[in-house]
């Protein structure tokens, strides 16, 4: 099941793709999500589609002819995040030389997604609070409210339970945006859609009819491996087919993949290896989403910290 037929999907170039139990669940989450106007958290891992599937709940509500507005911190120096949301007045501050309408004010009567929300300062997500309660909101340096009757959307690749815990995330906020909560499952899990990804990312890239083919062998060697950039790493792989082998059929000899698991024959060489690597994968992760927080990251891995320190020392981490 896709939502490639409806209409509305014209808003983005991609749509969501699979047939596995677990994007079945995700289409009836969705579908449930279009019809109201709660707030939505999208949560998952990096590259497995949060923003596709907030613009495609945007596209099947009854705001889909309305804005759909991207607030991204991801990559958004802090003391941006604030003008950068609410807007400001011309003079409000040091090279406020004009005035200048902030994401909640293009948002209007539709759609905001705050994209990676656990990046937005605590100062913010005070303001952003205080603004759901009150339906309204000031540009900075203003006294006048604007008000506010967009859809909020959320996504994050971090664990804000935990955030909220170590004092880095609002607990209140955290509460009013998940009044439904979504996640999307990472692409190691569902690896039976690899074949109709590689598919629409062929056809993405080469048009209706492409030219280049995937071998099965080299599906099959697709789906042998873990993915840990998800979509983003399978789109980057099929493009980069398309661009070295123009019309030619994929082999496995020309992937550089690592497999999920050992070949049989080098199994017991290579499990010590393998198992440390993903040891290493999981404990770097555990630090991003902790920011470095040893201890946090300690309790997202389970373990003491001061197990955690050896195997920072073990990995020269």
């Amino acid at each position: 099941m896709t939502f490639e037929s409806d209409p509305s999907l014209q808003l983005t170039q991609d749509r969501l793709i699979g047939v596995s139990a677990p994007m079945q669940r995700l289409y009836n989450l969705i579908h449930q999500a279009s019809a109201y106007a709660f707030p939505v958290l999208i949560t998952g891992e990096k590259g497995t589609g949060k923003k596709l599937a907030a613009q495609t709940i945007h596209s099947l509500s009854q705001r889909k002819e309305r804005a759909f507005v991207v607030a991204d911190f991801s990559n958004l120096a802090p003391t941006l995040a604030e003008s950068e949301l609410f807007g400001y007045e011309k003079g409000a501050f040091a090279g406020a030389s004009q005035t200048r309408w902030g994401q909640l004010a293009f948002a209007r009567e539709g759609t905001i997604l705050l994209k990676e929300v656990g990046d937005l300062p605590l100062h913010v997500q005070a303001r952003f609070v205080q603004m759901l309660e009150e339906k309204e909101f000031k540009p900075i340096g203003s006294t006048h409210p604007l008000p506010f009757k967009a859809r909020v959307l959320a996504t994050t690749s971090r664990n804000l339970q935990a955030d909220v815990e170590r004092g880095a995330f609002r607990r209140d906020l955290l509460l009013r945006l998940t009044a439904t909560q979504i996640n999307l499952v990472p692409l190691r899990e569902r690896k039976e859609d690899i074949s109709l990804l590689v598919d629409y990312f062929l056809e993405k890239y080469e048009g209706d009819q492409p030219k280049t083919k995937f071998s099965a062998a080299a599906i099959q060697h697709l789906s042998a491996y873990d993915w840990p950039g998800n979509l983003r790493e399978l789109r980057k792989i099929v493009q980069q087919a398309v661009e070295l082998h123009p019309g030619a059929v994929v082999e496995v000899c020309n992937l550089k993949l690592t497999p999920e698991l050992p070949d049989d024959r080098r199994w017991a060489a290579n499990l010590t290896s393998y198992l440390d690597e993903r040891e290493r994968h999981n404990i770097i992760q555990a630090l991003r989403d902790s920011q470095g927080d040893k201890s946090a990251a300690a309790r997202l891995l389970g373990i003491a910290e001061s197990a955690l320190q050896k195997r920072l020392q073990y990995y020269d981490l």
